[in-house]
């Protein structure tokens, strides 16, 4: 009885092979998508503490100019953000800063509303303050 024992020649992966190779790309899945779930949370926070920074500078800059960016009735964080985010022109002729505009025309109430977990407003002093906690 006489065995072949020439080599065959092998084109393509075995069955094994390919198991082997999506288990592992299973794996690697697995690891993976959590972590992209966390740098979209991180992404989002940085933009939402982004926007209180820029509406804390504007209002404070347009304060500075002369604006009143605090609503009349019932004073918070809300009222001040959305005063900011629709912005004033400075209408004194005495004033260096006379036509200015502040605001933040591209910002809106939706995208803003997560700054304002970064902003808190006080009564007494009548500043807009952020905080990065």
């Amino acid at each position: 009885m006489k065995l072949n024992n020439t080599p065959r020649n092998h084109k393509g992966f075995s069955l094994i092979e390919m198991l082997v190779v999506i288990a592992v790309i299973g794996i690697i899945a697995a690891i993976a998508v959590p972590s992209i779930g966390r740098i979209n949370d991180s992404a989002k926070q940085a933009t939402d503490r982004r926007n209180a920074q820029n509406i804390a500078s504007v209002f404070s800059s347009g304060q500075a100019a002369g604006l009143d960016f605090i609503p009349a009735t019932d004073p918070d964080v809300a009222g001040v953000v959305e005063e900011v985010i629709a912005g004033d022109s400075v209408n004194d002729a005495t004033s260096p800063f006379n036509g200015t505009f502040f605001g933040l025309p591209g910002l809106n109430a939706d995208t803003a509303a997560g700054a304002e977990a970064y902003l808190s407003f006080d009564v007494v002093t009548k500043q807009l303050i952020y905080s990065s906690n």
